[in-house]
């Protein structure tokens, strides 16, 4: 088996990229990003948004058995004139326009996002929840899911479709939660809360993102799962945690909602069962994790 992992230069496919080469799989990267830390991975760069780029790279593509599509244009915008475009281009043109030079294709893990179902009628949210996404990012992916799913069938390859909650311990974060706080606290400075800190999230730590991945290739299923982590905790439990990891005792800053807060906790039953797929990072040990990440590399 060949793989392709597109954005593999991010911070998921380099996390994903690592731990396809110690399992020894073959495989090519693609990204526009020109580093060179993978010397002994092929990496091809071409510009997805445009065939001709593509088209430069038919050979190497020719090879390809498995797609696991990580390549995204990822914004929390809610204004569609300023981002839907470059949303479009890159989430949707770009999946289209890659699709017909990989000839010999079986199966597509597509990275998704829990954002496709927008705000939560119930909880857990389970792969049955209606699709409400109320931002860019999640309107483009959930566009970019539909059309796999046409190709998958019509090709009658296998699809993977994960919707991916909040990942946390990449290498270098911007705006999430846990390492904001972590930052923060490590710098005495208060975290912001917005509303009372009690909403909840079963954030997901980036070995278990890379596992479930790793599943979609080992145990190919055609379907929608939700990946997402085993614990649920508060924002005001995640501060007491890396208050009490770090030996800090640094309080929160309040912030009102416009809106009104709400938990998202994902179901991840059906990802267990058919996948195989079970967390093994429990938050604790993750926040330990991320700690030990920030005093090594910062921020």
């Amino acid at each position: 088996m060949t793989i392709l992992v597109t954005g593999a230069l991010g911070q998921v496919g380099k996390a994903l990229v690592r731990k396809l080469v110690e399992e020894k799989v073959s495989l090519i990267g693609l990204d526009k990003r020109e580093e060179n830390i993978f010397p002994d991975v092929k990496i091809i760069h071409p510009e997805i948004t445009r065939k001709e780029d593509i088209k430069k790279y038919s050979t190497e593509l020719n090879d390809v058995d498995a797609l696991i599509h990580l390549a995204s244009l990822i914004t929390n915008d809610k204004d569609v004139v300023k981002s839907g475009p470059d949303s479009v281009d890159l989430n949707i043109k770009g999946t289209v326009n890659l699709l017909g030079f990989l000839p010999n294709l079986k199966s597509i893990t597509f990275s998704s996002t829990y954002m496709v179902y927008g705000t939560p009628i119930s909880n857990p949210v389970n792969e049955d929840h209606p699709t409400n996404p109320n931002v860019v990012y999640g309107a483009s992916k959930l566009a970019t899911e539909k059309f796999l799913q046409i190709f998958a069938k019509e090709s009658k390859i296998s699809l993977s479709i994960l919707r991916i909650m909040g990942i946390y311990n990449i290498e270098k974060p911007h705006g999430q939660a846990i390492p904001s706080f972590v930052k923060m606290i490590a710098n005495n400075q208060s975290p912001t809360i917005y509303g009372t800190g009690e909403i909840r999230r079963n954030h997901l730590y980036i070995d278990d993102a890379i596992n479930a991945i790793l599943c979609t290739l080992k145990n190919p299923k055609t379907g929608i799962f939700n990946i997402g982590g085993s614990d649920s905790p508060s924002n005001l439990e995640l501060i007491q945690m890396i208050n009490e990891k770090m030996g800090k005792n640094v309080k929160p800053a309040f912030k009102k909602l416009d809106s009104k807060p709400y938990d998202f906790i994902t179901d991840i039953s059906k990802a267990e069962k058919e996948l195989g797929f079970i967390p093994k990072t429990g938050i604790e040990e993750g926040i330990e994790k991320t700690i030990m990440n920030f005093k090594k590399n910062g921020w």
